[in-house]
């Protein structure tokens, strides 16, 4: 084979191969969000919470595949597998006009500057590798922070390594909706007070409770905790004596 034949054939294999990457742009985008931890479960979650948009059974986008959609996006490896070349797949196509619906809340939510609720600023985190560990070191050392006790030296330390983290930017100024799986305005209001020193925190219009006024003020958690504790005692204490009187009857 002369040198211009086998620069033919050399050619015609590199076509080959860029047509087939091409073919498959979206399913290897795919696999590299699948791969990486935090882009790996965002991808799951959004195959889950956005099931009945891909679907086609709802026309809207709904809480949660918006709250997944964006965590997704918040990923380099997201951002890539989100304007992937489906390469004439009917089933991507679909599935990414079906999910059109979502961009402009997902546009505006992933923006700088965008403040938004705490559950989807908690899902950015989580999305990221060193965010995530930041998040769960946090989570581990700042329990008694949570529950209105104090914030120790480690559980400060772990709030300062956390606020260093970029893609826990929007934590620090996340609103509490009420969609969140964790007490968010108890925990806000204590880490302020607890851990930055403002004693005279109080939560912002957007962090209100519509539920306010059946729940229980924050000063009277302890109370609270102390009232159930004698009651539990008080119970267990009771059903003993009863079951020696039993005993006893039966002699």
């Amino acid at each position: 084979m002369n040198s211009a034949a086998a620069i033919v054939v050399i050619f015609c294999m590199l076509s080959t191969a860029s047509s087939s990457l091409a073919a498959q742009n979206c399913e290897i985008a795919r696999m590299k969000c699948a791969y990486r931890k935090g882009c790996g479960t965002a991808l799951q979650n959004y195959m889950f919470d956005c099931a009945s948009v891909l679907a086609g059974r709802v026309s809207r986008c709904t809480t949660l595949c918006k709250r997944a959609l964006i965590s997704l996006a918040s990923t380099p490896e997201g951002k890539e597998l989100m304007k992937c070349d489906c390469n004439g797949s009917d089933f991507c196509i679909l599935s990414k006009e079906r999910v059109e619906v979502c961009r402009p809340e997902v546009t505006q939510a992933t923006a700088e500057d965008a403040v938004v609720s705490c559950s989807v600023a908690h899902w950015i985190c989580v999305a990221d590798l060193l965010c995530s560990t930041a998040l769960e070191y946090y989570h581990h050392w700042c329990h008694a922070m949570f529950r209105g006790y104090r914030c120790t030296h480690r559980c400060n330390n772990s709030l300062a390594i956390l606020n260093r983290q970029v893609k826990a930017e929007k934590l620090r100024s996340c609103y509490c909706d009420g969609s969140e799986e964790f007490p968010c305005r108890r925990i806000k209001v204590n880490m302020e007070r607890l851990c930055y020193g403002r004693e005279d925190f109080v939560l912002g219009e957007n962090d209100i409770d519509p539920d306010r006024s059946s729940a229980i003020p924050l000063e009277h958690t302890h109370l609270l905790t102390w009232v159930l504790w004698l009651l539990i005692s008080t119970l267990t204490v009771n059903t003993w004596i009863r079951l020696k009187i039993g005993e006893l009857n039966w002699r």
